[in-house]
């Protein structure tokens, strides 16, 4: 039912009707069933409508779940608003937990288009020693060069350029210097540039123009 296209309108209203304790056969499926439901279409609203109705060890559980799978979830077309809508609750276990799932594999998940939002959604709203344990994986990646210029890890970048401070900051634009060339002729780059004091110490290439006895041509 949560997952058939009529069947979940009738599980919401459940949620809606009855009790937090006379649900607990529906937060039972759902914590169960976790990864199945967050990745479909219907089943991820329904999932998120029982964070909504759950309380105490109820939401404990199904916050808890969806976060063990973060990993999986932040890469699906549907499970990644699941993630992100966890981490909107502002409960900073939370955070720390989907962090931790995600761990060493930031780089990556940057450059994919559903997984950029999710490192992007904590960058945002995690702890500010979580953030700098993004950041510092994501500068000390061998792939740097790339996320700078990547469709989606170029916004990761940007995030992460908005939300450093101090050491880490100046520590972060250190590591994108070696790559202003590159960035100064890729449309991605140019947005990295654009939010960093780097602009003006990009190279600037033009043609010198040529003389032949002493006329210009």
């Amino acid at each position: 039912l949560i997952k058939d296209l009529n069947g979940n309108h009738v599980i919401q209203r459940c949620l809606q009707r009855l009790g937090s304790e006379d649900s607990q056969f529906i937060f039972d499926a759902a914590a169960s069933h976790c990864i199945e439901i967050a990745s479909h279409r219907h089943g991820c609203c329904v999932l998120q409508r029982c964070v909504d109705f759950s309380s105490g060890v109820q939401r404990q559980r199904l916050v808890a779940e969806i976060a063990s799978n973060a990993l999986v979830l932040s890469q699906d077309p549907f499970g990644n608003y699941v993630v992100q809508y966890i981490l909107e609750l502002a409960m900073p276990w939370t955070a720390s937990e989907v962090i931790s799932r995600l761990e060493g594999n930031f780089a990556c998940l940057s450059m994919q288009k559903f997984s950029s939002n999710v490192v992007e959604k904590c960058l945002k709203l995690a702890g500010e020693e979580n953030k700098a344990q993004i950041i510092q994986e994501i500068m000390s990646s061998s792939r740097l060069g790339q996320l700078l210029q990547d469709p989606y890890a170029n916004y990761v970048v940007q995030s992460a350029l908005s939300v450093s401070k101090g050491g880490l900051h100046t520590s972060l634009i250190e590591a994108i210097r070696p790559h202003l060339p590159s960035l100064r002729s890729s449309p991605y780059g140019k947005r990295i540039l654009s939010r960093t004091n780097l602009k003006k110490d990009a190279p600037k290439y033009r043609l010198e123009p040529k003389f032949e006895d002493g006329v210009s041509v």
